[in-house]
């Protein structure tokens, strides 16, 4: 009876092995696939920074651009437009 107690003891460990084992190659494997998609994240992250980058370097040119642009057409029309409308209103 000892020695049966004894040997069920061992089974139990060993079966205990085995399941940590087991456990052990599965987390494992979850910790490479993680890892692959961390790597992607770190990528994509990479990636949207430098379009963001990109992006604000646009728009501070495209402000400058705006600056620029001052359309003295458009404010010639406009003032003619104006003065039409005054003359029109001013004769009878």
């Amino acid at each position: 009876t000892y020695q049966h107690s004894d040997l069920e003891g061992v089974q139990k460990v060993e079966r205990s092995m085995a399941e940590i084992t087991q456990l052990l190659s599965r987390f494992t494997d979850l910790i490479t696939e993680q890892q692959e998609d961390i790597f992607m994240i770190h990528d994509q992250a990479i990636k949207s920074k430098e379009n963001v980058d990109k992006g604000q370097d646009q728009l501070v040119d495209a402000v400058a651009r705006g600056k620029k642009s001052t359309h003295p057409m458009a404010s010639f029309i406009v003032l003619a437009a104006i003065l039409l409308l005054l003359f029109n209103w001013i004769t009878p």
